[in-house]
């Protein structure tokens, strides 16, 4: 059976507060990627399982011209947790925020309690709690939330993380022992060898691509976030000047109408390499004019917009739609 949490908390969600009242955390602290899905056993203060509550993100679109993750519910809440549909990631802000009846506010509030409780190497927080009078909340980079403890009439409940999907990349065991997924021993071993070690390559999950679409006085804003979420180096190896591209697609005809590209001017035959820091980002923004490559002003109606780093072969992001009004 299924168990909705209680979660009496200011610390999530209450509307009526201001986004710049959010608490500041990097993405990885609940990652939001479509297909990533959560389950949690919910235990009583005796360690008895109770039941079972979960949450999921189902598909991710754009609102007001921002991009949202759309999720089943959101179960840490004391109600209305089925009413949270909406839930996105501000880089501006370094904080998380939701829509509830067309109101976007912080998910996480100032006013609360933080204690790391884990760090690398490098000093880096891997794991940290938020605590009220009434709950303690425990989240873990790259995982999400691991452990709710919430105090209410009929006693605590404990939720543990029993499974969960996060970019294919952590298992449930890991994830509830609270131990970051990394490499084998054997690996650890050799990293004291070779320095080399240090430096990580491009996967089909690092770097992570989010793009988003604004409304812009001459048009729309679209911006490209290339995250690094290892704790290595990331090097991308460039043949020429450019580092970043745009196209708008036709999502009736599936055919590119615009690329920024295409009427610029790059040094070629240039072969570099540039890279970036770990747990770091670049971040990169330009504003279409609304006009396809051949000038001509698009018509009204729903686009697609995909974004890339201009290595070979490119590193190309998930599509988001956007509408051209």
């Amino acid at each position: 059976m299924k168990l909705l949490l209680a979660i009496p908390l200011v610390l999530l969600l209450a509307p009526v507060l201001a986004i710049g009242q959010g608490v500041r955390m990097s993405p990885d602290f609940l990652p939001l990627e479509v297909g990533n899905r959560w389950v949690y056993d919910v235990l009583n203060e005796d360690g008895m399982k109770i039941g079972q509550t979960d949450f999921s993100i189902q598909e991710r679109t754009i609102i007001s011209g921002r991009s949202f993750y759309v999720v089943t519910r959101f179960p840490f809440l004391s109600e209305g947790g089925d009413r949270v549909k909406l839930i996105r990631y501000d880089a501006r802000d370094r904080q998380y925020t939701a829509m509830i009846n067309d109101e976007e506010s912080a998910l996480f509030f100032d006013g609360v309690v933080s204690e790391v409780l884990q760090t690398d190497d490098s000093g880096l927080p891997q794991k940290f709690v938020l605590q009220t009078d009434t709950a303690t909340v425990t989240f873990q980079r790259g995982v999400g939330i691991v452990e709710a403890r919430i105090h209410g009439a009929d006693g605590i409940r404990i939720a543990k993380i029993a499974n969960v999907r996060v970019g294919e990349r952590r298992t449930a065991v890991a994830a509830a022992a609270g131990v970051p997924a990394g490499p084998p021993a054997k690996a650890a071993a050799e990293k004291a060898k070779d320095s080399s070690d240090n430096v990580t390559a491009i996967t089909e999950e690092n770097p992570l691509l989010d793009v988003e679409v604004t409304a812009a006085p001459e048009g729309n804003k679209f911006i490209l976030t290339v995250m690094n979420t290892a704790d290595k180096l990331l090097p991308f190896h460039f043949a020429s000047g450019q580092t970043y591209d745009f196209a708008v697609i036709d999502p009736a005809t599936g055919q590119e109408i615009w690329r920024w590209s295409r009427r610029m001017m790059f040094t070629s035959q240039v072969v570099r390499t540039e890279a970036i820091l770990p747990n770091k980002q670049w971040k990169f923004e330009v504003t279409w004019n609304r006009r396809d490559n051949d000038l001509n002003p698009v018509t009204a109606g729903q686009y697609k917009l995909v974004g890339f780093v201009a290595t070979r072969p490119p590193i190309e992001s998930d599509p988001v739609t956007f509408e051209v009004r």
